[in-house]
């Protein structure tokens, strides 16, 4: 079987296009010119609304095929999940602590404490009451002796009392509870951050990562279509496109986008698609041999 021959143009277009530094085929200013103004038509189009409408009605009617997701993730996939879980990494303790100790997870933390130890302190003064009456202790003879030897009157204010000094010690209690908080929030806050970046612990830390992907791998494929609806993907897919169509309308938008490509592949432009490919570029000259040769091929007449 003898190769085709390739014609002398197709291969001089292939050497072009192959051989040349990047920014020789398609100069940074103009991609970066070119692209700001093909977003902008794009984003801001018909089209595009209509796209992602059909890209989520995809993904649900993926989900709606039963199982977990687990069972619609190649093996491969779960395999390396498995293994980045198993790596041992240690996020910086002061980092941990500055993500914890941030406003609104200090005051979560705060309330959660407070609801809690105000529940244990009712708790423990209904059993100590509880106790001490049916023990026939000395807090509940003088209440019993309290209200034999009370007027009538007297009697008849005696619950609004009881009632006030309940309130009153509540209100003391809670005061306390609520300076305790302050302070055991940091110390919370620490020992949390001791546990989770102690070297020492780091099988507990592999078996937290673990229980945790099997925890999101095991979810039925229904429950997270339902999240997902919940979570109204398409409101966001939209006011994220209206958050680009605002960035890419600035004046300044098109030079931040060249800046910020240069900041990512500072060295793209001077390389080859041969040299970035490597041992690839074989297959994808065929490619692009193959279209050239079909593209410069006479057409017939009609």
């Amino acid at each position: 079987m003898t190769t085709p021959t390739v014609h002398p143009m197709v291969t001089a277009l292939c050497d072009g296009l192959l051989g040349q530094p990047l920014a020789a085929i398609l100069p940074l200013p103009l991609l970066c010119s070119l692209g700001q103004k093909a977003a902008l038509l794009y984003l801001g189009s018909a089209q595009a609304e209509a796209h992602t409408q059909q890209a989520w009605q995809r993904v649900f009617a993926l989900l709606a095929e039963g199982g977990t997701l687990r069972t619609r993730l190649p093996a491969p996939v779960v395999e390396v999940l498995n293994s980045l879980l198993l790596r041992p990494y240690l996020l910086p303790r002061p980092l941990l602590l500055a993500v914890l100790s941030r406003p609104p997870l200090r005051r979560m933390s705060r309330e959660l404490m407070v609801g809690t130890l105000l529940d244990y302190s009712r708790k423990v003064r209904t059993q100590m009451g509880e106790a001490s009456q049916s023990r026939g202790g000395m807090l509940g003879r003088l209440a019993s002796e309290a209200v034999k030897k009370s007027t009538s009157a007297l009697g008849s204010i005696a619950p609004g009392m009881t009632a006030a000094v309940s309130d009153e010690l509540e209100r003391q209690f809670r005061t306390r509870i609520s300076e305790f908080a302050d302070s055991a929030v940091d110390d919370l806050a620490q020992r949390l951050a001791a546990i989770l970046t102690d070297p020492t612990r780091q099988a507990e830390h592999r078996e937290l990562g673990q229980s945790l992907l099997d925890f999101v791998l095991d979810l039925p494929l229904s429950t997270i279509a339902t999240e997902l609806h919940r979570l109204d993907p398409q409101a966001l897919a939209t006011e994220l496109r209206h958050a680009l169509v605002k960035w890419l309308s600035r004046p300044e938008s098109e030079a931040e986008l060249r800046k910020l490509t240069q900041h990512l592949a500072p060295e793209l432009p001077t390389q080859s698609l041969q040299s970035l490919l490597g041992p690839a570029t074989p297959p994808l000259r065929a490619l692009v041999e193959t279209l050239f040769t079909q593209a410069l091929a006479p057409q017939p007449l009609a």
